[in-house]
C-alpha cells in the first residue's frame, strides 16, 4: 500500500492532508484512561450470577450463602428491582410491572409510493435481572457486590437458584415452523417481527423472464469482539442527588437520557462520562441490564459501583451481529439485465426484541437492491425468537448483510448465464446521470458513478493480468479465483439525528473543539482540527479537542453509521464560520474599516480583503474579544459557538473490491491473495484514516468471510465463548491491501463527505466468497455457507466430485 504522508504541506488547506492522528501518543505510551482504569475510594466490584441454560424456568433465587462471603458488602436479584427500575426497551408496549403480559402490535407504514407494507412487530418482556424465566445462556438473574473482583466472583458462584429446564429454539428455520417450542409462551408461534415490502410488478417481471435464479445463503451470527469489553462504574452524590456513570460507550448523551429513563430519575440527575474507550463496532450503542444494574446499585447502597466484563460474558451475553439466512431469486433476460428481484430473509433476533432486532432486517431489505437499477423487487423479511443473546448492530448494521445478499446473487447469476460478472454488474448499475436515484427500498441516493468506479478498479488491480495469472495456475491445476463486487451502503444518518460541536477560544488563542459524538479507534480529533484550522486559518498547534462528557454539550447523537465526517465535521465547521463571523467583526472595529468588509484568515493572521498589509494577528483579536470596551457597539464578549447539524439526506457511499484467493485441492484450505479496494466516500478530510477504515474494516469482513462464526449446540450453549474456539483473524490473514479512491461529492453536508468506516466490512465478505465460488467454478457449484473454511470447502469438492 502506498505510504501516507504525515508532515503538513505548507500553504495548502489541511483538509485533504494525511496528519496524524493528535490522540496517538497517551494511547501508543500507555496513557489512555479506559473504564477498568477507573479507581475510586470505597468502590465496590460488581459479578453476575448468569444462568447455564438457554431456556429455564427459575423457582428461586438465594443469595444467603453469598452475603456471608469475605468482602460481600450486599447482592440483589429481580425481585429487588421490581417496581423500582424499568424492564429493558422493546419494541411496542410490553412490561412486567402490574402483571401485565406482552403485547402484540400490527402497524402499517409506507416507505414505497406505491405498495405499503405490513408490519407485524411483537414487544417481549425483558427485566433488568431475570425473573421467572431465563432465555438465553449467560442472562443474568443475581449480582453480588464485593470489595474485590475476585472476591465477587467468588461470591457469585455461591448464589443458589433452582430452575426447571425448558426445550430451546435454536435453529432459526425450524423455529418459524408450525410445532416448534416457543421462546415465549404468550405468543403464538417465534416470529418476533414480519415485514413485506412490494415495488413494482414482481409478477409481471418473472413472467417476462428469460431465466429464473435460485440461491440461498447464511451469513452467520458474529461477535463484536471489541479490543476493550463492556465495562460501567456508577458514583451518586446524595447532596446533589447526581448519579455520575463512567460506560464504554459510543453514545454518551443518549445513553444518559436511556439511563435516567430506565431507573425512573431526571436526566438531569445523571452525568454521563466516556472515557477512552477500545473499540464498539455498534455493540456499545445501547443500553444493557448491567448497566441499569450498576446505576441502581450504586444509588441505593451509596457506594461507588464498577462492573468489567470478562471475555466469556462479551462473547455470551454481548450483542451478537449479522445472523441472516437468507433466499433470492432473479427474474433475468439473457444478456443479464435483471427483471425482478425478491428475497426472503429470516433474521436470528434471539430472545427478546427491541428496536436492533426490528429495524437491522428492515434496513437490509431497503438496502435490498444495491447498486442496480431494478424495476421490480420484493422483500418478505423475518426476525425470529431463539434461544440466543439478542441481536443487535455489528459494524455495518443491516447494509453488509444486503450487499452480501445481492453481491453474491449477482455472482451465481453470471455463472449460471456463463457470462462476465463486470459485465453483468455494468449492465444493471444505475447510471450517473439518473441521480439523485429513488430506490425500490424507498431511500433516495444522493450521487453516485459506478462505472467510472469499477474502471478504477480494474486498472488498479491490473485485471487483465489477474485473469492469465488465473489461467495459468488453472493450467497447472491449482484453484484460483477472482471475486469482484460493487457495494454501496446508508451513511450519515441522517435527518432528525443532529451532531453538536462547540468551540471556544480564550484570549490567548488556544482553541477548545468539544464534540458531541465520542471516538473509539476513528481518529475524530485530528479531523476536526484540520476542519475548524482551514476555516480559522491558524495550525494545528492551537487547538485541543474534547468530547465523552454530557456535561460538555446539551446533547448530541451516537458515533455510528459512519456519520462523524458528515455531522460532526459539518457542525465543526459551521461552529468555526460563527466564530470567523464575528472576529472578523471585531478585526474590522480595531482596523477602523466598515464592519462589513470582508476579512481574510490566513497563516495565523486576520486582514482585510484585498489589502493584507491592514492586518492583525489572530492572538491580538482574540485579546480584543475578552475586552468589551474594545468592541463594536452591542456584541458580547468571549468567543464561543455551538451547532447542533442535521443533514436533509443521508449519504450513500461506494466501491469496487477484488479480491483473488486460492483453494487448495487437498484440504479445502482458502488463502487470500491479493485484495484491492477503490472506495467513493465522496471528499476527505484526512486520506490516511480513510485508507485505516478501510483496512480495518476488510480485515473484520475478512474474518466472518474466512473463520469467524458463534456455533451453539442443540440446548441453545455456546460452544464458541473464548478466543480459543472462536477465531478471529492475525496479522497472517489479509495480503497487502491497496486502496484508491473516486471521488463524488454529495450535497448532503457542506463538506461533500460521505462516510468509510463500514466499506471494508461490507465489501470483503461477499468479494472473498465469491472469488473461493470462482476458485471452484469447474465444480459448478454454489457456496452457501460462511465462513468458507476448510473443512466445509473440501466437503463441497468432496461432493462435486461424488456427482
Amino acid at each position: 500500500m502506498a505510504s501516507a504522508q504525515v508532515t503538513v504541506q505548507k500553504g495548502k488547506r489541511l483538509v485533504g492532508q494525511s496528519l496524524r492522528r493528535t490522540e496517538d501518543p497517551k494511547f501508543v505510551t500507555g496513557a489512555g484512561a479506559y473504564l477498568d482504569d477507573l479507581k475510586f475510594p470505597k468502590m465496590l466490584y460488581a459479578a453476575f450470577v448468569r444462568s447455564p441454560h438457554a431456556h429455564a424456568k427459575i423457582l428461586s433465587v438465594n443469595v444467603e450463602p453469598a452475603l456471608s462471603a469475605p468482602g460481600v458488602f450486599g447482592a440483589l436479584t429481580g425481585k429487588d428491582l421490581q417496581g423500582k427500575v424499568d424492564d429493558m426497551p422493546s419494541i411496542g408496549k410490553a412490561s412486567s410491572e402490574g402483571g401485565a403480559e406482552a403485547k402484540e402490535e400490527a402497524i402499517e407504514e409506507t416507505i414505497a409510493e406505491d405498495k405499503p407494507p405490513r408490519v407485524l412487530k411483537r414487544a417481549t418482556i425483558r427485566a433488568m435481572l431475570a425473573v421467572g424465566e431465563v432465555n438465553f445462556a449467560g442472562e443474568a438473574v443475581a449480582v453480588v457486590f464485593a470489595e474485590s473482583y475476585y472476591q465477587a466472583e467468588d461470591a457469585a458462584e455461591l448464589v443458589e437458584v433452582d430452575y426447571e429446564t425448558l426445550e430451546a429454539v435454536v435453529d432459526v428455520e425450524a423455529s418459524i415452523k408450525h410445532g416448534s417450542p416457543k421462546v415465549h409462551a404468550e405468543f403464538p408461534d417465534n416470529i418476533g417481527y414480519h415485514y413485506v415490502h412490494r415495488f413494482g410488478d414482481i409478477k409481471g417481471a418473472f413472467e417476462k423472464a428469460d431465466k429464473i435464479v435460485k440461491v440461498k445463503l447464511i451469513n452467520q451470527r458474529v461477535a463484536p469482539v471489541s479490543l476493550e469489553p463492556r465495562g460501567i462504574a456508577a458514583s451518586y452524590d446524595d447532596g446533589n442527588d447526581l448519579l455520575t456513570v463512567w460506560l464504554s460507550t459510543q453514545d454518551p448523551h443518549n445513553m444518559r437520557d436511556s439511563l435516567a429513563d430506565l431507573l425512573r430519575v431526571h436526566p438531569k440527575n445523571v452525568r454521563l462520562i466516556a472515557p477512552d474507550v477500545g473499540g464498539g463496532f455498534g455493540g456499545k450503542a445501547a443500553p444493557y441490564q448491567e448497566d441499569v444494574v450498576v446505576c441502581f446499585a450504586a444509588r441505593h447502597f451509596g457506594r461507588p459501583i464498577k462492573w468489567e466484563e470478562s471475555r466469556r460474558e462479551h462473547m455470551l451475553t454481548m450483542t451478537h451481529g449479522r445472523g441472516q439466512n437468507q433466499w433470492a431469486e432473479v427474474a433475468v433476460r439473457k444478456d443479464g439485465k435483471i427483471l425482478g428481484y425478491k428475497i426472503k430473509v429470516i433474521s436470528d433476533g434471539g430472545a427478546y426484541s427491541d428496536g436492533a432486532t426490528t429495524g437491522l432486517p428492515e434496513l437490509t431489505a431497503r438496502m435490498g437492491t444495491g447498486v442496480y437499477d431494478i424495476p421490480a423487487y420484493e422483500a418478505d423479511i423475518y426476525s425470529v425468537f431463539t434461544n440466543k443473546v439478542p441481536h443487535g448492530a455489528y459494524r455495518g448494521a443491516g447494509r453488509p448483510e444486503a450487499a452480501y445478499l445481492i453481491e453474491r446473487t449477482m455472482n451465481v447469476l453470471a455463472a449460471q448465464l456463463k457470462l462476465d460478472p463486470i459485465k453483468v454488474r455494468r449492465v444493471n448499475y444505475i447510471r450517473k446521470e439518473k441521480f439523485p436515484f429513488k430506490t425500490p427500498g424507498g431511500f433516495t441516493y444522493d450521487s453516485a458513478d459506478y462505472d467510472t468506479n469499477m474502471t478504477k478498479a480494474l486498472q488498479v488491480a491490473d485485471y487483465p493480468k489477474l485473469l492469465q495469472e488465473q489461467r495459468e495456475a488453472k493450467q497447472a491445476g491449482r484453484l484460483v479465483g477472482i471475486g469482484v463486487v460493487t457495494w454501496t451502503e446508508i451513511c450519515g444518518f441522517g435527518p432528525g439525528m443532529a451532531q453538536t460541536a462547540a468551540i471556544a477560544i480564550n484570549k490567548e488563542a488556544g482553541i477548545t473543539i468539544s464534540i458531541g459524538g465520542h471516538p473509539h479507534g476513528q481518529g475524530h480529533a485530528i479531523s476536526m482540527i484540520q476542519v475548524a484550522a482551514d476555516e480559522l486559518g491558524v495550525g494545528t498547534e492551537k487547538f485541543t479537542v474534547q468530547s465523552g462528557d454530557t456535561n460538555m454539550l446539551p446533547w448530541s447523537s451516537m458515533t455510528a453509521g459512519s456519520r462523524s465526517a458528515a455531522l460532526t465535521g459539518t457542525a465543526t465547521l459551521l461552529s468555526a464560520r460563527k466564530l470567523k463571523e464575528k472576529m472578523g467583526k471585531i478585526a474590522a472595529h480595531a482596523l477602523k474599516v466598515p464592519a462589513e468588509t470582508g476579512m481574510v484568515f490566513q497563516d495565523g493572521r486576520i486582514h482585510v480583503e484585498n489589502n493584507p498589509s491592514k492586518s492583525l494577528k489572530f492572538e491580538d483579536v482574540t485579546d480584543l474579544a475578552f475586552k468589551p470596551e474594545s468592541l463594536p457597539e452591542g456584541m458580547e464578549s468571549t468567543l464561543f459557538a455551538y451547532t447542533a447539524y442535521a443533514p436533509p439526506n443521508f449519504t450513500f457511499p461506494f466501491g469496487t473490491h477484488i479480491a483473488v484467493v486460492e483453494v487448495d485441492r487437498e484440504t479445502g484450505v482458502v488463502k487470500l491473495q491479493k485484495y484491492f479496494g477503490i472506495d467513493d466516500c465522496g471528499k476527505l478530510l484526512n486520506p490516511m484514516l480513510v485508507e485505516g477504515q478501510f483496512q480495518g474494516g476488510a480485515v473484520q469482513g475478512a474474518g466472518q468471510a474466512l473463520m469467524e462464526e458463534l456455533i451453539y449446540d442443540e440446548n441453545g450453549q455456546l460452544l464458541t465463548s473464548t478466543l480459543a474456539d472462536y477465531m478471529i483473524p492475525s496479522s497472517d490473514t489479509m495480503p497487502q491491501m491497496v486502496w484508491a479512491r473516486t471521488e463524488t461529492p454529495t450535497y448532503a453536508n457542506p463538506l461533500g463527505v460521505k462516510g468509510i468506516g463500514e466499506a471494508g466490512t461490507i465489501a470483503a465478505t461477499p468479494v472473498i466468497v465469491n472469488a473461493v465460488e470462482d476458485a471452484l467454478s469447474e465444480y459448478e457449484l454454489v457456496v452457501e455457507n460462511m465462513p468458507v473454511r476448510s473443512d466445509y470447502i473440501k466437503s463441497l469438492i468432496d461432493g462435486a466430485a461424488k456427482r
